[in-house]
């Protein structure tokens, strides 16, 4: 069996919201925006291809598949949008990617911390490459990882190949 991969990217920097604004309704700031064209940009630079994207509903996750997913030249027919994914917990997000068929290539998830900071940790184990100020999944980051045997998720069952963050690439 060969190996498999899977892709978190954490959505890009959000607008704050205020009182009267659903969490779930806040869009991408300028410089979200700004950080999921660059994402994009680079991904596209790299040949990285998702075979199926699944991403959070809210607004901010939407827009950042969006926003990449052109610079991609990534079919939007190949993205599920799944209410599952928003806020999702680290058991949650398993139960969602165990149930995904990915036609060809890797799956990747576009959701929210702590639930993808805490799958990643799951599956690849400390230490991780964190930033000066000892945070993992930043906005607009993408970690790839390789799914060992090509199997079941298992806990240490991953190897990060890459984590790249938008605001490192210039």
């Amino acid at each position: 069996m060969t190996d498999r991969q899977l892709w978190l990217l954490r959505h890009a920097r959000a607008e704050a919201g205020d009182s009267m604004m659903e969490d779930a309704d806040r869009p991408l700031s300028h410089a979200g925006r700004n950080q999921a064209d660059r994402l994009g940009e680079w991904m596209y630079e790299q040949g990285l291809r998702p075979g199926l994207i699944v991403s959070s509903p809210a607004v901010r996750a939407r827009q950042t598949t969006e926003l990449a997913c052109e610079r991609l030249e990534f079919d939007f027919n190949h993205i599920h949008y799944d209410p599952g994914l928003y806020l999702a917990s680290r058991d949650e997000l398993l139960r969602i990617i165990g149930n995904m068929r990915v036609p060809h290539g890797p799956l990747m998830l576009v959701g929210h911390n702590p639930g993808l900071e805490q799958l990643l940790i799951w599956l690849c184990g400390e230490p991780l490459p964190r930033t000066d100020k000892d945070k993992l999944m930043t906005t607009a980051n993408l970690a790839r990882i390789e799914i060992e045997g090509g199997g079941a998720l298992s806990e240490d069952g991953g190897k990060l190949i890459d984590l790249t963050r938008a605001d490192e690439l210039r």
